[in-house]
């Protein structure tokens, strides 16, 4: 009895062995193409959002509105003329709700029709990005990038060359 015994668990244990021996190299062989697969997406991803986040974009002039210093002429990204019209229009109503932003970060996050949109820009020139995502340094209160919508506003009176007829555009 026990000899009998003995021999049906060393055909059980061989029988596991040859059928784990037999599904291994497949199952390690779909584990190293799936990692594989894993890390060449991750690459492409990330090489992709680079080369997008670093290009420079030219925008060109569709108009003009009245700012804080005078005329003013608009280059919208994502956005038709009208829109960025209203944005600018917005950012200089004095009454307008401003979350202010610490040293180092010039501008506020101006509320226009019920959103906030990140306003910025000195000497003549200008942006309006939406959206407004908060974010603080070491206490200070700022944002971060990027935009989906953003409107560049150049015063034609301050800046020397007048208002261009294109402007260069960089996510933050």
């Amino acid at each position: 009895m026990e000899a009998r015994r003995a021999r049906i668990l060393s055909r059980l244990v061989r029988a596991r062995t040859q059928r784990h021996d037999a599904v291994r190299p497949t199952t390690t062989r779909r584990t190293a193409t799936l990692i594989v697969l894993t890390l060449i997406g991750a690459v492409l991803l990330g090489a992709g959002a680079y080369a997008a986040s670093s290009t420079p974009v030219t925008l060109k002039r569709c108009g003009y509105a009245t700012a804080t210093y005078g005329r003013s002429a608009l280059y919208p990204w994502n956005m038709s003329c009208a829109a960025a019209r209203t944005v600018v229009k917005g950012a200089s109503n004095p009454h307008a709700h401003v979350i202010a932003f610490g040293p180092g970060f010039d501008g506020g996050a101006v509320r226009i029709n019920g959103r906030y949109w990140v306003c910025t820009g000195q000497m003549g020139s200008y942006n309006c990005g939406f959206p407004y995502r908060p974010r603080k340094v070491n206490g200070v209160q700022g944002y971060k990038g990027p935009f989906t919508r953003d409107v560049e506003y150049v015063t034609c009176s301050v800046v020397a060359a007048g208002c261009p007829g294109s402007v260069q555009f960089t996510q933050p």
